[in-house]
């Protein structure tokens, strides 16, 4: 079982705590979660810009996709799930191509109109992210997974929050 936990944690753990590090790093830079010192006061400013719609800058698509996807851990985990789904399908995108000029001649509006397809299709598998990772997974003990990717989000929005409030301390 203490085998099934290691792997899980840099499989699982470590993936979710780096995004929940640059995640939640981002939103304190751009004062999206006001004075959050813990992961507890980070998950109730998240819920409260959750239901502020209109609270995320405009620009940062980042974080509107977040806490589109529920923000939190669920949100970090979608986020997570999103990137690989999506950088695995543009892999295989362009490994289909004999070369650039293939490339080139194969743009179209169909095929504009399909990567945008994908797109969508893509943010409802990572918002359905348990199903995803669950058929994945081959484990007689998936409540580890599941253990060692809130420990990663916990350790990553941690390490996240100290960072930046010592930063802020030296900077006054």
């Amino acid at each position: 079982m203490i085998q099934e936990f290691l792997i899980a944690f840099f499989k699982a753990g470590l993936p979710v705590g780096v995004v929940a590090y640059l995640l939640v790093w981002w939103a304190l830079r751009n004062g999206y979660l006001g004075e959050a010192g813990s992961v507890k006061e980070i998950e109730k400013e998240v819920k409260l810009l959750v239901k502020d719609k209109e609270s995320p800058k405009e620009g940062d698509r980042v974080h509107r996709k977040w806490l589109a996807m529920g923000g939190g851990f669920y949100g970090v985990v979608a986020m997570l799930t999103y990137l690989v789904v999506e950088v695995g399908e543009i892999i295989d995108f362009i490994a289909g191509f004999d070369g650039f000029n293939a490339f080139l001649n194969s743009i179209s509006v169909g095929m504009l109109i399909g990567l945008i397809v994908e797109a969508v299709k893509n943010s409802f598998i990572a918002i359905a992210w348990p199903i995803y990772w669950l058929s994945d997974i081959r484990s007689n003990y998936i409540w580890i997974w599941f253990i060692a990717a809130y420990a990663g989000y916990w350790i990553g929005s941690n390490l996240a929050t100290r960072g930046f409030r010592e930063r802020q301390k030296e900077s006054e």
